[in-house]
């Protein structure tokens, strides 16, 4: 078998070199140095050397650390990244990482104090990422016992000293709590998080098939675990998970018409439905001739619906495409119809008619408006254009 191994040259990674090595594996080893500590270069030298015994190829990556926020955050997604790229350069999808029975216990326990709601309980065996997968084989082996086998074997390894310090959430837990835990009391917690992730799956299957169905506000609201499906609503909108206090806090909210900020995305609630879209900054486009093509949240077309098209002669240009304005409106054969009016009769909630758009002429008229049509002096059998959002 053809894999990556990601080696930091901790014992736990070094570990799982040697074993994947034995296994008669086809190896490339991945290699991520910070520089954020005086012994990250002996780390470097630790893998390299082994990789230079065994003649294993190696990838060594530099990344430079000039953010704002979370470290980790930040160093988790350039560490994944960087093994992406060398399992294609390597021609594989196998990507194996280090993580043990220690991370997922650490995990399971951070997870339970933030109180949100995760993908998965403690850490799972193999998740996909881009495709790719990503192995996790030592799960059911100690981080105790992963030094033991390095120095059983004679492979060196080096102890990051910032795992040793109390500056993280996740080294708190692994030093006041799990090193309290005996070899016992962690496998026994260890099979509780594999149960717990048996019914996580369960809920999850149940809430995926509500959330595919057409359903109400009303209806969400009377389901036991009600909080776990908005969860799920949400999260397949936004990628992120909630706590239950949060999600409990906004069942109470959407029963009632109301528009929730939920920072990169906005949650309403409308009519006994609910609606969640990603936040937008919209530029105005100038359109200085008509080009049939695809743009960033709608279509110019040669062909389509009647009340898709308009006309429009050289005297219109430049067009403007741009978002609704309090006050638009457009003559229609039957009088002036206000935007506003059609979003009421509509029925269209507030979060969708933020990013309705409009076409303006250069004398600055409304001449088309999407689901209502264009104005009288732009109508004809033949139009010009269709437009599509």
């Amino acid at each position: 078998m053809k894999v990556i191994v990601a080696c930091s040259g901790g014992p736990d990674s070094m570990a799982l070199l040697d074993q994947c090595r034995k296994k008669g594996y086809e190896i490339a080893v991945c290699h991520v140095n910070y520089k954020k500590r005086e012994t990250a270069d002996r780390d470097e030298q630790i893998v390299q050397n082994y990789c230079k015994t065994y003649q294993i190829p190696i990838y060594v990556d530099y990344p430079i650390w000039n953010h704002q926020g979370n470290f980790q955050a930040w160093a988790r997604e350039v560490r994944y990244d960087f093994f992406e790229r060398c399992a294609s350069d390597f021609d594989t999808k196998q990507i194996e990482v280090a993580h043990q029975m220690d991370d997922v216990l650490e995990t399971y326990i951070f997870q339970i104090q933030s109180k949100r709601i995760p993908a998965c309980y403690g850490i799972a065996e193999k998740t996909y990422r881009h495709s790719f997968c990503i192995d996790r084989p030592l799960l059911h082996d100690t981080k105790a016992e992963l030094q033991s086998y390095c120095e059983k074997h004679s492979i060196p390894y080096g102890i990051d000293e910032s795992n040793l310090e109390d500056d993280y959430t996740r080294n708190k837990i692994r030093h006041h709590t799990l090193n309290t835990y005996t070899r016992e009391e962690k496998e026994i917690l260890f099979q509780k998080i594999q149960e717990k992730n048996k019914d996580l799956e369960k809920k999850r299957i149940y809430a995926k098939n509500f959330v595919k169905q057409s359903w109400k506000v009303s209806d969400l609201v009377k389901e036991k675990e009600a909080y776990f499906i908005l969860d799920m609503y949400i999260y397949e909108k936004t990628h992120q998970h909630l706590s239950k206090k949060h999600l409990l806090s906004l069942l109470e909210q959407i029963k009632k018409n109301c528009l929730i900020d939920l920072g990169t995305h906005q949650l309403e609630s409308f009519h006994d439905q609910l609606y969640c879209l990603k936040k937008e900054k919209r530029k105005n486009i100038v359109l200085n001739s008509i080009e049939y093509k695809d743009y960033p949240s709608f279509s110019i077309c040669e062909t389509g619906k009647t009340i898709e098209g308009f006309t429009v002669s050289n005297a219109d240009f430049p067009l403007t495409i741009r978002s609704v304005r309090p006050g638009d409106q457009i003559q229609l054969r039957i009088g002036k119809k206000k935007v506003s009016r059609f979003f009421v009769d509509r029925k269209i909630p507030k979060i969708v008619r933020e990013r309705w758009l409009v076409v303006e002429n250069g004398q600055g008229k409304v001449i088309f408006v999407p689901g209502i049509g264009c104005d009288v002096e732009h109508f004809s059998i033949k139009p010009t254009a269709f437009m599509v959002q």
